[in-house]
């Protein structure tokens, strides 16, 4: 996990503020990362050790289970979405979902919703962490 997030960044430059941290009550590490452009999502991963990936962009939070080796490239994914400013994110009555549009497709994560259109929700799109110093990708 603290490899991937690493590895995207990199493409980045000095964009963000990242620390990598054992939580002792939730008994977790966590990778947190902070954008130094504040109109951009900030990150936070949490990993048990085991089997469960914990994920917050923005004000979104979801889960993933079973996270394994094979559940890498799907991270990946997450990752360059969140760092390239392709998420947008809804809220209604304080629970948040996301859309988070990654190379494979966009994925909805977050609270369950009501089954809206889109369009007539308050949507906040957050922006790239800044210009990429390669592609890369």
């Amino acid at each position: 996990m603290l490899d991937v997030v690493q590895q995207q960044l990199a493409v980045y430059g000095d964009v963000a503020d990242m620390r990598h941290i054992w939580g002792d009550s939730a008994e977790m590490w966590f990778v947190e990362v902070q954008p130094v452009n504040f109109r951009a999502a900030p990150m936070s991963l949490a990993f048990d050790g085991q089997d469960l990936l914990n994920v917050n962009v923005g004000a979104t939070w979801f889960e993933v289970f079973p996270f394994r080796e094979d559940s890498l490239n799907w991270l990946r994914g997450i990752v360059r979405a969140v760092l390239a400013g392709r998420v947008e994110e809804a809220r209604t009555w304080g629970d948040a979902f996301a859309r988070l549009h990654t190379e494979a497709g966009t994925m909805r994560v977050g609270h369950v919703h009501w089954p809206l259109p889109w369009r007539w929700r308050p949507v906040r799109r957050y922006e790239s962490y800044g210009d990429r110093v390669t592609s890369g990708q």
